[in-house]
């Protein structure tokens, strides 16, 4: 798994993989008709209203980077957005 996936040849900032996130069909996600963005920030938008600390709305905004990896993937590992 670690020759697989952290080879780091995909380099991101921040903003460019929350975008790229914006390509990505989440099928555990009930809200299809959103981009992923959106999700996202409402997440930590959430988290603000509610006073938490500003740690826990980085981790709101943050929380479905991993996804990023399904871009990227292939059916035979279980990874491309077909086999999610």
């Amino acid at each position: 798994m670690h020759k697989k996936y952290l080879t780091f040849d995909k380099p991101l900032d921040l903003w460019e993989a929350i975008r790229r996130l914006n390509e990505l069909v989440d099928v555990s996600d009930p809200d299809l008709d959103l981009p992923n963005v959106q999700h996202l920030i409402q997440s930590a938008e959430a988290i603000r209203a509610d006073g938490r600390p500003d740690w826990m709305q980085l981790t709101g905004l943050i929380h479905d980077l991993g996804k990023v990896m399904f871009l990227w993937g292939n059916d035979e590992y279980g990874t491309s957005q077909a086999e999610q």
